[in-house]
């Protein structure tokens, strides 16, 4: 349900169609309240605007999000993480991470803090606005025309602030090598120069690891969700999206805009 209105935040980017997706265990009948919930929200993604429709199916879930996600042609997967690890270590559910690293569309994915209450931990919306303040990790160049379009589109659309982030990479790099120093900066600032004046810009050149830079610069800047480019792969080489993406989409504490590049 958290993640229900956080789906109503696209409105504000300009959605307006809505297919929500609901993968029952296989054998098991869904029961008459669950799918009355279901056209309850149907009808509420009405009276909010949107073109909006549900689906239910049975089968592997993550096999039948990406299968729908084709078949309704759609721009964005909207999931929430639902990991089953320690409450400070927000880790991403299997059915979740699966669909990040399979997928070819971009992927909302939100992340609820939790809370103990009376000995029991709890979810909770931490209020903010998704696309408040985004911090885009530019990867430059090896993503950075994805990373770029989808950051524009953001600023087109509504978005109030923006991080653009690139870190030198030490194991590539040595800190004294001032053409890539030069050429990152000049990169990020021709980026920032192209946005949309409504849209508070400012940018980071960090130099070290990329995940712990990454993690670092959430706590440092406050985002309200972090933009990232991935490769998607499959079962056969190893379900891995890479070192960096994979480790800062199970630690981040925040929301993910996880883009395929």
């Amino acid at each position: 349900m958290m993640m229900f209105d956080c789906a109503l935040d696209l409105k504000d980017l300009g959605s307006k169609r809505i297919t929500l997706l609901h993968v029952k265990q296989r054998g098991r009948a869904l029961p008459a309240e669950e799918k009355k919930k279901l056209e309850s929200l149907v009808d509420r993604l009405h009276d909010a605007g949107f073109d909006a429709s549900s689906v239910i199916r049975e089968g592997d879930p993550s096999s039948i999000i990406l299968e729908e996600a084709d078949s309704e042609h759609v721009d964005i997967i909207t999931m929430a993480s639902a990991g089953k690890g320690k409450a400070e270590e927000f880790l991403v559910g299997s059915v979740s991470m699966d669909v990040v690293r399979r997928s070819p569309k971009p992927i909302l994915l939100d992340k609820f803090p939790v809370m103990q209450v009376n000995g029991r931990i709890k979810e909770f919306r931490s209020g903010q606005h998704l696309f408040r303040h985004a911090l885009v990790s530019v990867d430059i160049p090896q993503c950075s025309m994805n990373m770029e379009n989808v950051f524009h589109a953001l600023c087109d659309r509504g978005l109030k602030e923006a991080t653009l982030l690139h870190i030198i990479d030490s194991s590539r790099y040595k800190m004294s090598d001032d053409e890539r120093f030069k050429y990152v900066k000049n990169t990020l600032e021709e980026i920032k120069s192209q946005a949309n004046p409504s849209c508070k810009v400012a940018t980071h050149l960090h130099y070290g690891t990329t995940a712990y830079n990454i993690l670092e610069t959430i706590r440092e800047v406050d985002p309200s969700i972090v933009v990232i480019g991935t490769k998607t792969s499959s079962y056969l080489r190893g379900m891995t999206l890479g070192t960096t993406t994979e480790e800062v989409v199970r630690k981040s504490p925040i929301p993910l805009l996880i883009v395929p590049c």
